[in-house]
């Protein structure tokens, strides 16, 4: 009996662990220049807001009505980094393929659309700084 309870307790801890690691939050804010892609979605140019929603990441567009969901993998994890998203350029196509907010890059899975595109393109990166939105 009081191996089950213990068993239960460990097991609760590790849930609450988990919780709190996915349901990180934060929020950039970034200039972007030129319009972008995100899933099926093209966005066009325009200053954005970024946010981490638990496990998705929320891109909306400050003066329109543009934004998007999307689910991001967390991939890499800095000490020393400064907010900026990362974009995948197929020649005039540009798709959002990282995101870092909070000392975290939060990598979006490429979409049919840009694997198409990165089949038959040469892939550039190009990076546009944010900054740190307060709470």
């Amino acid at each position: 009996m009081k191996r089950s309870h213990l068993t239960i307790a460990i097991a609760f801890a590790i849930a609450v662990l988990m919780a709190s690691a996915v349901a990180q939050t934060g929020a950039i804010k970034a200039n972007i220049p030129f319009d972008f892609t995100i899933a099926k979605q093209t966005l066009p140019a325009g200053e954005y807001k970024v946010a981490v929603e638990g496990t998705m990441l929320h891109v909306v567009q400050l003066n329109g009505t543009d934004s998007a969901y999307v689910k991001y993998n967390l991939s890499a994890r800095e000490k020393d980094m400064s907010p900026r998203l990362v974009f995948h350029r197929y020649g005039n196509r540009s798709f959002l393929a990282q995101a870092w907010i909070t000392a975290a890059g939060h990598e979006l899975i490429a979409s049919p659309r840009e694997i198409e595109y990165a089949r038959t393109d040469k892939q550039e990166q190009v990076v546009v700084l944010a900054s740190v939105l307060a709470k």
